[in-house]
């Protein structure tokens, strides 16, 4: 995946197929110490500690009748590529967060894409689920919750 909005798509994808009905977004630059990160909160099913410790193996998947997950393993690959970092912290029950940073500057940091369109895919495809997504650079915050929009 060429662009951060797919990763987001496919990741999220997750969060709609462990019954989440709230999933929020968040997307933080940090020039000043070369940093971007994406985090990804749910609160769907969760995952045991197995579970979790695999999510990122592509050779591993919970979905029936496939043998390959390369969601999460493709986010972490490409923080990793970036001099970043990947994080999954799940529990049963509680809902799940991912976490990927990365260096700003780095050439392999990839651009965000269309987050709009990334957006409003989610948002129309899935209406019983609520989407929350800021993005953050320095004292800059742009905020998008699908309940509002719902409630307008």
């Amino acid at each position: 995946m060429e662009e951060l909005s797919l990763h987001i798509l496919d990741v999220v994808q997750n969060s709609v197929r462990a019954e989440a009905k709230l999933v929020e977004i968040t997307l933080s630059g940090d020039q000043e110490q070369d940093l971007l990160t994406l985090e990804i909160r749910d609160d769907g099913k969760g995952m045991d500690s197995e579970t979790c410790a695999r999510a990122s193996d592509p050779f591993f998947t919970t979905k029936p009748g496939r043998r390959i997950g390369l969601g999460l393993a493709l986010l972490a690959q490409a923080a990793r590529e970036a001099e970043g970092d990947f994080q999954v912290a799940s529990r049963p029950e509680a809902g799940t967060m991912i976490a990927a940073s990365f260096r700003w500057s780095h050439p392999d940091c990839k651009p965000l894409g269309d987050i709009t369109a990334t957006l409003e895919t989610l948002v129309t495809a899935h209406r019983g689920v609520d989407f929350v997504y800021e993005q953050r650079e320095g004292a800059e915050i742009a905020r998008f919750d699908s309940r509002e929009v719902r409630r307008a």
